[in-house]
This record gives C-alpha cells, sequence and structure tokens, in this order.
C-alpha cells in the first residue's frame, strides 16, 4: 500500500468520533504497523542513496511518516484509556 493511501486512511480515522474510534482500534493498529514497515523501508532507501535531491525527499517522506505514527499512537492510547 503506497504512503499516501496509509496516511489517508490514519486521517480519517483520527478524525471520526470516539465511538468509531474504539470500533476501529484494530484497524489503527494495522495501520500503524504498515506505517511501521513504511518507515524502515524508507530507512533503508535513505541509507542506501547517495543522490541528495533524493536524500531530502526521503527524508521528508520519513518524517511525515513518523510524525503520523506518533499521533496514531497517541489516539491509540486514548482509546485505550477512555475505555
Amino acid at each position: 500500500m503506497k504512503t499516501k493511501k496509509i496516511l489517508a486512511r490514519l486521517k480519517s480515522i483520527m478524525n471520526a468520533d470516539r465511538r468509531a474510534q474504539a470500533a476501529q482500534s484494530d484497524a489503527i493498529k494495522e495501520l500503524l504497523g504498515k506505517l511501521k514497515q513504511k518507515e524502515r523501508e524508507l530507512k533503508q532507501k535513505l541509507e542506501h542513496t547517495s543522490d541528495d535531491k533524493e536524500r531530502d525527499k526521503l527524508a521528508i517522506k520519513l518524517a511525515v511518516c513518523h510524525a503520523q505514527r506518533k499521533k496514531g499512537l497517541a489516539i491509540l492510547k486514548e482509546i485505550k484509556a477512555s475505555n
């Protein structure tokens, strides 16, 4: 699954009301796992790329994935605390 699609799904879940989020906590966990895998892939690509422009692109994508993953983890933590 492409990064944009993963992020779009995670964003839609984060914006849903809390009851819907509780019902979709499994989906959040799955998406967070995919984002973690995508982060690993981007880190690996970043290590093996020597082109400066490509490194900048990869670094930006990596930062976005990391930030969204942290937001998702915070939402998941809130859901667990409210239950």
